[in-house]
């Protein structure tokens, strides 16, 4: 399983992440550096999470996290043996990239759980409590911070200037693929030749096609137990009602809906396209106009009630509106081939040893 440039998009992420040093967790070496357990799972966390938000139904496909387990391996390998190369090639980076890489990384705790924004000393305080958190002291950050500033120098110096930009026929080609895919009535299985044209498809249905703006209110049920299920219905049908009536969709999903993320949100579940719900929920959700509220719809762990609070039609997906994106797309799909290849280079010449099984 592949997503263009995956691996650019990964690993030039600066990170506070850190992992416990126990002997146990150790699953691999590289050129004598540990890869741990605690690494592997962060790793595989991360993927999923691009997966799935490429692809929803990806974690329905045969082999699905054997897929993840090895990509994530991988990932880390590839992410070990640039550092050690940048640091054998004594790259060199400025106090004042330092400084702005350690910046970088802080800017991402400048909102709280709560989305509330945080005030300068509060965003510090935060953000020397998660160092504290992943017994991580600031000395110990800034060195990893500056590991992998030359790690992605190295990569820009090495890569970046043998990378072209693509001709207009390749950008055509690949758009005349992409097309085939998106104006297919059948359903195209996923392989190592298609699943980069695939994952555009998709991404060009979500952008350019029919969707709507959905919100829901969820009243959980267990499916086991006819008791619950009966009082879960009672609840629904009487927040339906309130509803009907007058009550604010956002204000009842805060305070009455049992899907917690999105409560927080007014029940806003963002854009749907076709196919990316169930289809008893898809059927009734693509009908409705803006602001009318859906009949309860029952699924496997409880009640549904849905109001649209935006319809787009769907737009015809035109070369010239998609141009410029395809070939960023384009280069980004060959910068990391070319990195694929780099890291196939320095693994001829590493010592990796696999300590678990499963991963061999």
């Amino acid at each position: 399983m592949k997503i263009i440039s995956s691996f650019i998009l990964t690993f030039f992420i600066l990170s506070v992440n850190i992992y416990s040093q126990t002997k146990e967790d150790i699953i691999a070496k590289v050129n004598g550096e540990n890869v741990l357990r605690s690494e592997l799972e962060k790793n595989k966390e991360e993927i999923m999470m691009n997966y799935l938000e490429i692809n929803p139904d990806a974690s329905s496909n045969p082999g699905f996290e054997t897929q993840v387990t090895k990509d994530a391996f991988n990932k880390i390998i590839s992410e070990k043996l640039i550092r050690q190369e940048a640091e054998k090639q004594k790259i060199k980076v400025t106090e004042r990239e330092i400084e702005e890489g350690i910046n970088e990384v802080k800017s991402r705790f400048s909102i709280d759980q709560n989305g509330r924004k945080l005030t300068p000393q509060e965003r510090e305080k935060f953000f020397m409590d998660e160092l504290k958190k992943q017994g991580l002291t600031y000395e110990e950050f800034r060195s990893r911070i500056k590991k992998d500033l030359m790690a992605r120098k190295l990569i820009e110096q090495t890569i970046k200037p043998t990378i072209k930009k693509p001709s207009e026929e390749e950008i055509k080609s690949f758009f005349s693929k992409v097309m085939e895919i998106v104006n297919s009535t059948s359903n195209i299985k996923a392989n190592s030749k298609n699943e980069d044209y695939i994952n555009i498809a998709n991404r060009f249905k979500e952008i350019f096609g029919e969707r709507i703006r959905l919100r829901h209110i969820l009243i959980k049920f267990d499916n086991n137990d006819s008791i619950s299920k009966s009082k879960a219905l009672e609840r629904a049908k009487s927040i339906r009602d309130r509803l009907l009536k007058g009550e604010d969709f956002e204000e009842v999903a805060l305070k009455e809906s049992d899907d917690k993320e999105s409560a927080k949100r007014g029940g806003d579940v963002g854009y749907v396209v076709k196919g990316m719900l169930p289809k008893n929920m898809e059927d009734v959700a693509f009908k409705l106009c803006p602001g009318e509220i859906s009949d309860i719809i029952e699924n496997d762990i409880g009640y549904h009630i849905l109001q649209v609070s935006e319809k787009k039609i769907a737009e015809k997906i035109k070369y010239d509106l998609v141009k410029d994106d395809l070939e960023n797309l384009i280069m980004q799909k060959n910068f990391a081939d070319e990195v694929e290849k780099y890291v196939d280079l320095l693994k001829k010449n590493a010592k990796i040893e696999i300590y678990d099984s499963k991963l061999k």
